[in-house]
């Protein structure tokens, strides 16, 4: 439905620094520690613009952890979700090298490591949490702190050794070293002396969003990319008398009112998307009584148009794009009967469509295309079976809400290691 670029504003905005695969703040210290061991390599690349090429070194720093704790993980026969490896980037890419019976980091750790796994993932959380520089990819302060903080569990020994993984070699480790250096780093905070603890926390709460968010999302029993958390977090931001507080709580105001368009285009889209499996084309008489235009979506575009219009405290950063969905959106809300509406919401869709390529670089499919008196679904984005409406509350998007409530709750454990 084109929401995308509203959505990646609106959760740009609420939290900087998180998505929705930021899930395990012990990342943070992992690619620290890496840095720093970085910068006791001889001819390590350092200053100016480095930082592809310190990123680059970090990628079998990350291979070696994620090995060592995969090691721990199975020496204790632990389920995969444990907190000591939950949320571990690459997970069955590490499965199948302990399989293999890897203990160096010549393996494979996901086919585009430096994108997605927890160097290119957890980056930008480095950068907003004040960690390191982006452009050198040289560590602040606060995460040189960090990063001895956390090599302190190793022990100065281990050091050494670890440090020729970041000068390009590529050691062989016993299977003991291995197990012993997981127990200590693992993604399992609460294994963390306080100081690495507090390093996190400071990290994580260093945008002053999140400093908001935490001491309001306390209240909210099951913190959730829904509408009753997003009432609750507006409200108490409301109560905070600050000016950026202000303005959170009305992009989560202008954010329901958002989500209620999108989730009734995207209701009857799907209902269209089940009357055919195998892309035999479906009479438009049937794709039209198919539909069900009784959840007043007029209503609910003139509620979010009143939002972008009258709210005083929202930030053009998200009104924009939101303002712009809205206008893309707002043939297919006005349509005035269902023929008229499944017209609109194709022409839409054609549009949204146009122009996209796929991963191969092909021109992205429709899903579903009117051709004059029918209606074709792709097999491919083809439903099985009429879909139950979402729940009233239910949003269409992850607004990062639960990686950043996962996260804080991790660093607010009572039972750190002295």
């Amino acid at each position: 439905m084109g929401a995308l670029r509203a959505y990646n504003a609106i959760a740009g905005f609420l939290l900087p620094g998180v998505t929705t695969i930021t899930t395990r703040v012990r990342y943070l210290s992992w690619l620290c520690a890496g840095l720093r061991l970085l910068d006791e390599v001889d001819d390590a690349p350092a200053g100016g613009t480095a930082a592809r090429s310190r990123r680059q070194r970090l990628l079998a720093w990350e291979r070696l952890l994620v090995l060592a704790t995969g090691h721990y993980a199975a020496s204790r026969e632990l389920p995969q979700d444990a907190p000591e490896w939950r949320g571990l980037r690459g997970i069955s890419y590490v499965r199948n090298a302990l399989g293999q019976g890897a203990t160096s980091t010549e393996f494979e750790l996901l086919k585009n490591q430096a994108g997605v796994g927890g160097v290119g993932t957890y980056w930008v959380t480095m950068v907003q949490g004040g960690l390191v520089e982006d452009m050198s990819a040289g560590l602040t302060d606060r995460g040189n702190q960090l990063a001895e903080d956390f090599l302190k569990r190793l022990g100065s020994p281990a050091r050494t050794r670890l440090c020729r993984i970041l000068a390009g070699d590529v050691p062989v480790f016993s299977r003991d070293d291995l197990v012993r250096w997981g127990r200590a780093v693992s993604l399992d905070a609460s294994t963390g002396s306080a100081a690495e603890i507090r390093g996190l926390r400071d990290a994580l709460l260093e945008p002053r969003a999140q400093r908001l968010l935490s001491r309001t999302i306390g209240a909210v029993k099951v913190p959730a990319s829904n509408q009753d958390t997003f009432k609750r977090l507006e409200r108490a931001l409301k109560k905070e008398k600050d000016d950026t507080a202000a303005r959170m709580a009305a992009v989560m105001e202008m954010t329901r009112a958002f989500e209620r368009v999108h989730v009734g285009l995207l209701d009857q889209f799907d209902r269209l998307r089940s009357l055919d499996l195998r892309g035999t084309p479906v009479g438009r008489k049937a794709a039209v009584n198919a539909l069900d235009l009784s959840g007043g979506l007029a209503e609910r575009g003139g509620e979010l148009d009143r939002c972008l219009n009258t709210l005083p405290d929202l930030p053009r950063e998200t009104a924009t794009p939101v303002r712009q969905f809205l206008a893309n959106v707002r043939p297919v809300l006005d349509a005035g009967t269902k023929d008229a509406f499944l017209q609109a919401i194709c022409i839409h869709h054609d549009r949204v469509q146009a122009g996209k390529l796929d991963a191969s670089r092909q021109p992205k499919q429709a899903w579903v295309t009117l051709q004059d008196d029918h209606l074709v679904v792709s097999p491919r984005f083809a439903i099985n079976g009429v879909p139950q409406p979402r729940e009233a509350t239910a949003f269409t998007h992850p607004y990062r809400i639960e990686s950043f409530a996962g996260m804080l709750a991790e660093v607010e454990q009572p039972g750190a290691a002295a």
